[in-house]
């Protein structure tokens, strides 16, 4: 597999310096990255249109959009890149919360304290890729948790999905979308021809309806009901 790699600073030794050490670690580890270097902020969201970043090493400081304005941009768009800041300046750490970082590194960097970040990095990806739901619409490509969806709608010939951030609306069958997840996540059931609820995220069950923890009450049709309340044992008590 390839991993994509992203480096974001406006000062073009910092990024070749950045793109030596991450060069390093990856020859001694054996995995393989296409690493990109992004002069600014505008650059890097430009681009992210066509390319699916996993890891970010972003600078704090840059002209117009800085670090931590693309980090929330990043996150309002819920795209799972993990960020690494890479700063000299410390006190921009209560700021970058909203922005949901990996990790946080000093300049000047150490090789040391880069292939550790690394290691950790790429140990979190290797457990998103067990745990996400991709879907396509146009030239986009999305990745979500699947503890993140709260449940699948059918509407005509496109699926909606909702999330905890936010709904995704794709061409496609909700049929092959609960293949897709259930080879994935044991925790969705189908409780009608319309929705697939993912069972995390339901806070009450009766007969004939759900409610889930953000208030929403979902019919439960009456062909689905005895699997419904079978799936709800088994899942309870495991």
């Amino acid at each position: 597999m390839t991993y994509e790699i992203a480096i974001c600073d406006d000062e073009e030794e910092q990024r070749t310096y950045m793109k030596s050490l991450v060069e390093r670690w990856l020859h001694q580890t054996f995995h393989h990255a296409q690493i990109r270097e992004y002069a600014s902020s505008e650059q890097f969201l430009f681009e992210q249109a066509d390319v699916m970043t996993q890891i970010l090493f972003l600078d704090i400081e840059m002209r117009k959009m800085d670090g931590i304005e693309l980090g929330k941009k990043l996150r309002e768009r819920s795209y799972q890149t993990l960020i690494i800041y890479v700063s000299g300046y410390d006190q921009y750490m209560r700021q970058l919360f909203e922005a949901e970082p990996f990790r946080f590194l000093s300049k000047p960097l150490k090789q040391e304290e880069l292939e550790n970040v690394l290691d950790k990095a790429f140990e979190r990806i290797s457990r998103f890729h067990r745990e996400l739901f991709t879907i396509r619409f146009g030239k986009n490509v999305v990745n979500l948790l699947c503890r993140d969806i709260v449940y699948l709608e059918s509407n005509k010939r496109k699926v909606i999905v909702h999330t905890v951030r936010g709904e995704y609306e794709y061409y496609h069958k909700l049929d092959e979308a609960e293949e897709e997840l259930l080879a994935i996540s044991a925790d969705f059931v189908r409780i009608h021809k319309a929705y697939l609820v993912n069972m995390e995220h339901v806070e009450a069950f009766q007969y004939e309806k759900l409610a889930l923890r953000d208030g929403t009450i979902l019919s439960i049709s009456e062909a689905h009901r005895a699997n419904v309340r079978s799936r709800f044992w088994e899942w309870g008590s495991e």
